[in-house]
């Protein structure tokens, strides 16, 4: 069971790794559960209860951080409410209408005509949709750190 174990964290990571491009993939959820499912099989041997605690600590803070990054970083730049809001909804309008890097031009035209319509200035107006889309990437890279540290947790108890 121990290298079926292994053989199920290993691709429950890659497609998490997938996830952090492919947004419609929940990809730091899925590598949780891919550690679940192999302590699981182990018997909660190789991956005890501290490990899978980090484990899923660091999908939830993932998940805190992907949500975050965005609107400080809109908000840095000096976005509005409007920006904010039109940053988070053109963010999933992006995601599902042009997947799979929709996400990010959706924030930053989500912000840049959520500034537009309530009546700020165009430079303004670009300075908040740059701002979302430096946060959204800011929250990749946090994401990208945070999915290393969870392999760094499992990898070495699984071999």
């Amino acid at each position: 069971m121990e290298i079926a174990a292994a053989i199920i964290f290993i691709l429950f990571y890659l497609v998490g790794l997938v996830g952090l491009i492919v947004p419609v993939l929940p990809g730091v959820p899925l590598i949780a559960v891919g550690a679940v499912l192999a302590a699981w099989l182990t018997g909660f041997e190789r991956l005890a209860a501290i490990e899978l605690a980090w484990v899923i600590g660091l999908a939830v803070l993932a998940q805190v951080i992907d949500y975050v990054a965005g609107i400080v970083g809109a908000a840095r730049f000096g976005a509005s409410r409007a920006g904010l809001w039109g940053m988070v909804i053109g963010g999933l309008l992006g995601v599902v209408f042009f997947p799979p890097w929709g996400f990010l031009t959706g924030a930053l035209l989500g912000a840049l005509v959520a500034e537009i319509v309530v009546g700020r200035e165009l430079v303004a107006a670009v300075r908040s949709g740059v701002g979302a889309l430096v946060g959204t990437l800011g929250g990749l890279v946090a994401r990208l750190f945070i999915v290393i540290a969870m392999g760094l947790v499992v990898f070495p108890k699984l071999f």
